[in-house]
């Protein structure tokens, strides 16, 4: 496996936990009666996302190819019940309560949509650069997603997904034009997404204004943190003062108390972790895996690119938390078994049976190909081992 990726990883998920203790104990404390009652949660996610990692660090990335299917389905299903069941929180309906803990379907969706265009895509091969036989379909069903995630009243993920989509679209070869064409179709949309809803709109209000009391909050939990910052637990924008200072704007408490070698440290190991994705895509042997590491990779770095531009106010407030260090179940544990999948294309595991692409029931051949048990011939050898790593695909260079 990549020790470098495993390294930024755990890194980051023991930089997040640390955060997260400091940042939530004293709302833990005066809201649920407990100053360890974010960490004891969050570590208890933690310690589960670290054994999903590593089980799908040692399972055979392609057999997800054979399942995309399924689990996009599953992704959309979920997506569905979220509108039926879920609970409303700050006039979102993302979240489905489960017991005492909440599962957010949308951080599912962002994988689940990554690894269905990668088996998609890798299927398709050069067929991606016709508009009705490759781009077309693949948006079809990425806007689908997009759009209950949108009804959902969570603009950013869904931005995010129609980004991690072109991004995509554009690793394959699709057509530039067919990218930018989506773009100006896709602006006005979601520029009337902003104006039309009242509170998307005060938000790019307050953004244009400088008058946004969170936005604000941040940036002086920021700039008196100074170089080396007030010393972890000694913030006090923590107390009451900064809203969502654990999830959402945790870069301004990481700021305020580790000052600005702490941001530096964070962002170097997310950058590093981005930047190792990008180094399994080009060493991947197969469509598959190098789409797959492509998408994972994107998300990550989109992911903290927006939760980053927020907390410094370049971009108007979005509800998009920040990988690894953000408080949240649900995206720690999507998170490390992203990272995982990309542990596991950087290994190059030797194929599994269950991972066979072949359709089940006897092939029939040319006369030639018709020989006596044992006696195949060696292109139709070559077939079957190339189907049976699933790479069946004409430039993959597994074959």
């Amino acid at each position: 496996m990549d020790p470098w990726l495993f390294f930024a990883a755990i890194a980051l998920t023991g930089l997040g936990l640390v955060m997260v203790y400091s940042a939530g104990a004293w709302l833990g404390h005066s809201t649920y009666s407990g100053w360890e009652h974010f960490l004891s949660r969050q570590a208890m996610f933690a310690v589960a996302g670290f054994v999903l990692m590593v089980t799908m660090s040692r399972m055979d990335y392609r057999l997800l190819r054979r399942f995309a299917p399924q689990l996009m389905l599953g992704a959309i299903a979920m997506l569905l019940m979220v509108l039926m069941i879920g609970t409303e929180i700050n006039g979102a309906r993302r979240w489905i309560r489960v017991g005492s803990f909440s599962l957010q379907p949308s951080e599912l969706a962002k994988v689940a949509l990554a690894v269905f265009l990668a088996a998609t895509l890798a299927r398709k091969g050069e067929r991606v650069r016709a508009f009705t036989q490759g781009f077309l379909p693949v948006m079809a069903i990425s806007g689908f997603t997009m759009l209950l995630v949108l009804m959902e009243k969570d603009l950013g993920t869904t931005i995010l997904l129609g980004s991690l989509t072109l991004i995509m679209l554009f690793v394959a070869g699709t057509r530039l034009s067919y990218v930018v064409a989506a773009v100006m179709l896709a602006a006005p949309i979601a520029w009337q997404q902003i104006l039309g809803v009242d509170y998307r709109r005060g938000r790019l209000e307050e953004f244009l204004s400088g008058d946004g009391y969170q936005v604000q909050q941040a940036l002086i939990s920021i700039g008196s943190g100074g170089w080396f910052g007030l010393g972890l637990g000694n913030g006090k924008q923590k107390l009451g003062f900064l809203p969502e200072n654990h999830t959402d704007f945790i870069l301004a408490t990481v700021g305020e108390e580790l000052g600005f070698a702490g941001i530096l440290l964070a962002m170097g190991l997310m950058l590093l972790l981005v930047w190792r994705g990008v180094v399994i895509a080009r060493r991947a042997r197969d469509r598959f895996g190098l789409y797959l590491a492509v998408g994972l990779s994107s998300l990550f770095g989109l992911q903290a690119i927006v939760n980053i531009a927020v907390v410094l106010e370049v971009i108007p407030a979005k509800g998009i938390t920040l990988p690894f260090l953000s408080y949240g179940g649900s995206s720690l544990l999507t998170s490390l078994g992203a990272v995982g999948l990309l542990l596991s294309i950087s290994r190059a595991p030797a194929p599994w049976r269950l991972s066979d692409q072949r359709r089940d029931g006897p092939r029939r051949g040319s006369a030639k190909d018709r020989k006596k048990p044992g006696e195949a011939s060696g292109k139709v050898r070559n077939a079957r081992r190339k189907k049976a790593a699933g790479t069946d695909d004409p430039a993959d260079p597994a074959g």
